[in-house]
């Protein structure tokens, strides 16, 4: 039998999860400094990316559609 390979896990085993910000796996109920940090700043990058989103659209479709009317 062939041997198969062992598999890096994410995106069809490519090693990539398609996350952004940390991968720390903290339960709910751990409370250290630590966990809470990087929860904070999982919720912070989350916010960045989504107000980056938000600018790329604006830029691209709303400010030329205003422009054209003026």
């Amino acid at each position: 039998m062939p041997k198969t390979q062992a598999s890096n896990g994410g995106i069809m085993g490519s090693g990539i999860f398609g996350m952004f910000g940390t991968v720390i796996q903290c339960k709910d109920s751990d409370d250290s400094f630590f966990c809470n940090f990087m929860k904070a700043f999982n919720i912070f990058m989350v916010v960045l990316f989504l107000i980056f989103i938000f600018y790329t659209i604006y830029t691209m479709f709303i400010a030329p559609a205003f422009k054209k009317r003026r």
